[in-house]
């Protein structure tokens, strides 16, 4: 069984994706051999508060055991500090997510160095999010290239002693932030190429991959078989696919 950090819930209104409830994404990724599932709101992506969408997540996830409730937070947004106060008191907050291509707003800012002195204080961690879509096959209308590296690079730079999760990065994006930072993690949800682990293993450390499907936007079988069918040990198997999560949210 497996651990998931990189799941979303509800509407992505650029394809006909399946439309389930918390109860039924909860049921879909048991299936595939995913025993938690770290989750966050599609709604926020389109919207300038991502608070309602975040407390109906939080509220829906208490009766859903083997879902990770992961808000997202808007740093562009005055509120954004009194909403994580308050997902804090709610619920035993284990990481927040950042789309900062979608929300227009810089890994530089210092709403970013506000959230990660507060993440750094409460054991909080943080996910940042590259992408939710191919920019080469995605809806032409949709416009939103993913996180620069060199921004993901200097932001590390800036935090050296805070470790952060990247999902949606390319191989060579990886490939690439691995020669400028020595302390990132990453999924593999958007990574492809043969023999992919191995290759990866060679440049980076095995705590530093760990398990994404990308559901809904991306099948999760194949991401399942990604990590089931790849020629490695295990022990580095079980490592990616449930340990590295565990150890980095303390599941």
């Amino acid at each position: 069984m497996w651990i998931d950090v990189n799941a979303s819930h509800g509407h992505w209104p650029f394809d006909r994706l399946p439309r389930r409830t918390l109860p039924e994404l909860e049921a879909h990724l048991v299936s595939e051999g995913i025993e938690r599932a770290l989750v966050s709101p599609i709604e926020p992506l389109f919207l300038a508060d991502p608070d309602p969408s975040n407390r109906e997540l939080l509220a829906g996830c208490r009766a859903c055991p083997h879902l990770v409730p992961v808000p997202v937070l808007h740093l562009g947004m005055p509120d954004w500090r009194e909403n994580l106060e308050a997902y804090q008191q709610q619920t035993d907050l284990k990481a927040v997510k950042l789309y900062p291509n979608f929300h227009h707003y810089p890994l530089s800012s210092r709403a970013c160095r506000d959230l990660v002195r507060i993440l750094r204080d409460t054991g909080t961690r943080l996910i940042v999010n590259i992408r939710m879509f191919d920019e080469r096959n995605g809806y032409t209308g949709l416009k939103i290239p993913g996180v620069k590296v060199k921004h993901l690079a200097g932001f590390a730079e800036r935090h050296a002693d805070f470790p952060f999760l990247c999902t949606g990065l390319y191989r060579p994006e990886i490939l690439e932030l691995a020669d400028r930072c020595v302390d990132f993690r990453t999924d593999l949800s958007f990574a492809d190429w043969h023999d992919l682990i191995n290759q990866l293993l060679t440049r980076l450390r095995p705590e530093q991959l760990l398990f994404g499907s990308h559901t809904p936007l991306f099948v999760t079988r194949a991401a399942t078989l990604k990590l089931e069918l790849a020629p490695i040990p295990e022990a580095i198997r079980a490592q990616i696919g449930r340990e590295n999560a565990r150890t980095f949210f303390r599941l």
